[in-house]
């Protein structure tokens, strides 16, 4: 499947690239935006991590072990979860041009941690099941909503710096996870790696509104050019305006 989709990248005209920005490399460090892409990145760091607390197969241990799922059931559950989030970018489209990209990737989020943190503390599968399909149906909306919020908060030659580093982050963030989690799982039970991963989530969610909920994408920022200008954006180097280009 990888093959056939780097066929289709190959296939790709060149005339999606932006032609008026060099494609050399730039020091992320020397960008304008630094402080905002480190930020974010650091931030995907710490969400990931907590979504690597709950790593698949440690959650089939789990529902394995607890509520005595067999692995065809658990199969049939983890495809129902892939088909919901699926759907779920779908709806976190439509949802963020209700209410906006930052208000979508937070407010969707925390209801999905909140059920993680719920699934221990269940007494029946069905439910705890229930749970974790809720989690899956809510968890995955800020997948499109953050690429499309990045993007549209640097300056295009500083696109490619603000992929990168949420991608190394995002990794580094999840390969933590497992590891951690069996030490929980271990030291202390199977409860812990959930309710912790639930709660690092919610605190990433919270952090992530305190420090962005003013910083606007072009699109809502001229949707909002009549209203007063209100603090300075709190994570941009220059000190500019959350709305100023």
């Amino acid at each position: 499947m990888n093959l056939v989709a780097a066929a289709f990248y190959a296939s790709i005209s060149s005339d999606v690239e932006i032609n008026d920005v060099s494609t050399r490399w730039v020091n992320p460090f020397k960008l304008k935006s630094r402080r905002r892409i480190f930020t974010i990145a650091g931030l995907f760091s710490v969400d990931s991590f907590g979504t690597g607390l709950v790593a698949q197969s440690l959650a089939a241990h789990f529902f394995f072990t607890r509520f005595g799922i067999e692995p065809g059931s658990l199969g049939l559950m983890f495809f129902g979860s892939a088909v919901l989030s699926a759907v779920s970018m779908g709806v976190a489209v439509r949802l963020a041009r209700r209410v906006g990209l930052v208000n979508t990737m937070v407010f969707t989020h925390i209801p999905s941690s909140m059920a993680m943190i719920a699934i221990p503390f269940v007494p029946f599968a069905w439910l705890a099941v229930s749970l974790w399909l809720i989690r899956s149906f809510f968890g995955q909306m800020d997948v499109p909503t953050s690429q499309s919020y990045t993007m549209s908060i640097v300056g295009p030659e500083e696109r490619s710096a603000m992929a990168s580093a949420g991608s190394v982050a995002r990794n580094s963030g999840t390969a933590m996870g497992p590891s951690v989690a069996s030490v929980f799982w271990t030291t202390g039970s199977s409860t812990t790696p959930l309710v912790a991963g639930g709660v690092i989530k919610i605190v990433y969610d919270l952090v992530l509104w305190r420090l962005f909920i003013t910083v606007k994408p072009p699109e809502e920022s001229s949707e909002d050019s009549a209203k007063p200008i209100q603090g300075a954006d709190p994570t941009s180097s220059s000190g500019q305006t959350p709305t100023a280009k």
